[in-house]
């Protein structure tokens, strides 16, 4: 399938389905979850004894210099206690032919959720969230780990969203071979964080930040050092639900920064949907830009979960 044709199915499919039938009585597209559809989430949980199957989770990626980049993810999260969900993610990636590995498992990655309280007409919703990734390959990096904290406030015209996440990532950046920006933009070794690449376990992303070992010669591959530095988030999120039609809609900001490696703030930007089309059945798209840093990218999402009841 040639690229331009990609593309008009991403954005038919979801043209087709938001034009569905109304579903009524439904609440399931309400609860947001990083990256279905945006980054930014809100502070509530998967409902206890509920199982979230999300097994079509797609992301496309265009990258400066005509590369792409291709994301399924999919993922499994319960509620498995009171206020409390875990998940489990496979994250599974597909490049442009001069990046080597082409594709394939990007790592593992489990995490858990906790929300501290319910939403009252005072104190808004809030959450706390880790997650343990474990990259894959014959010279994969180490595991990275993240701890983020979650706010939301309900408001007569509709939801606020409050993210903040601490991370670690890892790089290998040898010192005869430097890595820039997209293109050849020069300045301090970099990662090719400008596209899906692993950026810490609070990424919606997960892939290697380094160019793969395999490039180079046993005795730069035993010099190599790997660095781990720090990772964080900052984002704000507000969504409008529109009950009538079982759908929401979502846009986020988000500033991110990889310290360590003399690179600028992240920022992107993104909008998103959410709609019930089953009772058992969410759709959720977005479209979102990466407008600041080192590389630009334009990207879009698609999603579909079905929620079962599952209890012991």
């Amino acid at each position: 399938m040639s690229v331009s044709r990609f593309r008009w199915v991403l954005f038919l499919v979801p043209a087709t389905l938001l034009a569905s039938v109304k579903v009524e009585a439904q609440s399931s597209y309400r609860n947001l979850d990083g990256g279905h559809p945006v980054r930014v989430e809100d502070a509530i949980v998967t409902e206890r004894y509920a199982l979230d199957v999300d097994l079509f989770n797609l992301r496309y990626d265009e990258l400066s210099d005509l590369r792409t980049r291709l994301l399924w993810e999919p993922e499994l999260s319960y509620g498995i206690f009171p206020r409390t969900e875990m998940w489990l993610r496979l994250p599974v990636f597909y490049r442009e032919r001069s990046s080597v590995p082409r594709g394939g498992v990007a790592g593992i990655g489990a995490g858990a959720m906790y929300q501290f309280n319910l939403e009252s007409q005072l104190i808004p919703a809030a959450a706390i969230s880790t997650e343990f990734f474990k990259p894959a390959g014959p010279n994969a990096l180490p595991m990275s780990y993240s701890l983020r904290a979650l706010l939301t406030r309900s408001f007569a015209p509709g939801r606020v969203h409050l993210n903040a996440s601490i991370a670690t990532y890892s790089a290998t950046p040898p010192p005869s071979l430097i890595i820039t920006c997209a293109g050849s933009c020069g300045g301090p070794p970099l990662p090719p964080l400008d596209g899906p690449c692993a950026v810490g376990a609070g990424s919606a992303l997960s892939f290697q930040c380094s160019i793969p070992l395999s490039h180079l010669t046993a005795a730069q591959q035993a010099a190599a050092p790997t660095e781990t530095h720090a990772h964080w988030l900052i984002g704000v999120a507000y969504d409008k639900a529109i009950p009538l039609s079982s759908m929401l809609i979502v846009g986020d900001l988000f500033a991110e920064k990889f310290e360590g490696i003399g690179r600028k703030t992240d920022m992107t930007a993104e909008i998103g949907v959410r709609r019930q089309l089953k009772p058992q059945m969410i759709f959720s798209g977005a479209l979102g830009r990466h407008f600041r840093g080192a590389g630009f990218s334009t990207f879009v999402t698609l999603g579909l979960t079905l929620d079962r009841a599952l209890q012991p």
